[in-house]
């Protein structure tokens, strides 16, 4: 009889022990501080409504959302194991999804007047004269060259940006048209839907998105008159991807079928399917 006291004592001492090394869900919290000092109760319950939906989109994991309106903060507790860095992005990311016509590599240089002294400023670079790629480099190197290529003086004509979305590192330059005439009035906002779709013959995840009803027309306008040549999308100021078009879209579905993991077609969908952030944030350490 003892010993089998003994033994029941024992393990529930033993059971006792072991809940202590049981593993409890991690926790993280991040705290973001909007940058305008003025944003209403509204505003911020619109941002925390399309952070919620992004990292919905984003994963599957447990989070929980609370706005701090007298501080105008929001505070993210995530549970499991997601990457703080990745999240801490996807809560702040401004998301504007902006579309422009791009300058070719030959009709670049002939805005240049025939000065090709930016090619060779881009070691990495490997041109086609119907290419909107007009030359990359490490992205250490990008920010030297925000100042050379202001020199230029073709502001009115042309914006460069960046592929550096994801921090690659290395880094492409392009140039987007923005003369009156060239200027495509679509945004995010004009989108429909925005998902990612499994291309199992090529065995990658594309990003598929849908424009409304009103801006279908627009779109089929604007892939009519730049057939043989590039459409940059950009979200942010950066260069998500330049495809060129091959004819008129005229159903307003679009499909982005860049050299992307999953993870980032994830990342792009939840920014693209939720919206733009009203304000900007920025996150407290």
């Amino acid at each position: 009889m003892k010993s089998i006291l003994y033994s029941m004592i024992a393990i529930l001492f033993f059971g006792i022990i072991a809940t202590g090394f049981v593993n409890k869900p991690q926790t993280h919290t991040i705290l973001i501080q909007s940058d305008d000092s003025k944003i209403s109760t509204l505003t911020l319950s619109q941002s925390a409504d399309i952070i919620t939906k992004r990292l919905q989109t984003f994963s599957m994991e447990k989070f929980e959302i609370k706005i701090i309106s007298g501080k105008n903060q929001i505070q993210v507790v995530l549970s499991g194991h997601q990457d703080l860095k990745v999240a801490e992005s996807l809560i702040t990311q401004k998301g504007r999804l902006e579309f422009y016509e791009a300058y070719n590599y030959h009709d670049l240089i002939q805005l240049l007047k025939g000065d090709s002294t930016l090619v060779k400023h881009l070691p990495a670079g490997q041109h086609f004269e119907s290419s909107p790629n007009i030359g990359c480099t490490s992205a250490a190197e990008m920010n030297s060259f925000v100042t050379y290529l202001n020199s230029f003086g073709i502001g009115d004509k042309c914006k460069f940006a960046w592929s550096n979305f994801f921090g690659e590192p290395d880094v492409c330059l392009y140039a987007l048209r923005i003369e009156k005439e060239n200027l495509i009035p679509l945004t995010g906002n004009d989108i429909q839907s925005f998902e990612v779709k499994y291309d199992s013959a090529r065995q990658t995840d594309n990003i598929v998105f849908k424009f409304k009803t009103p801006a279908v027309k627009v779109w089929a306008d604007v892939t009519k008159r730049n057939v043989g040549r590039a459409i940059a999308i950009v979200m942010d100021n950066n260069v998500l991807y330049a495809p060129v078009v091959r004819d008129e879209i005229s159903g307003g579905n679009c499909e982005i079928s860049g050299d992307f993991t999953h993870d980032q077609v994830q990342y792009i969908a939840a920014i693209g399917s939720s919206g733009e952030l009203p304000v900007s944030f920025t996150v407290l350490k």
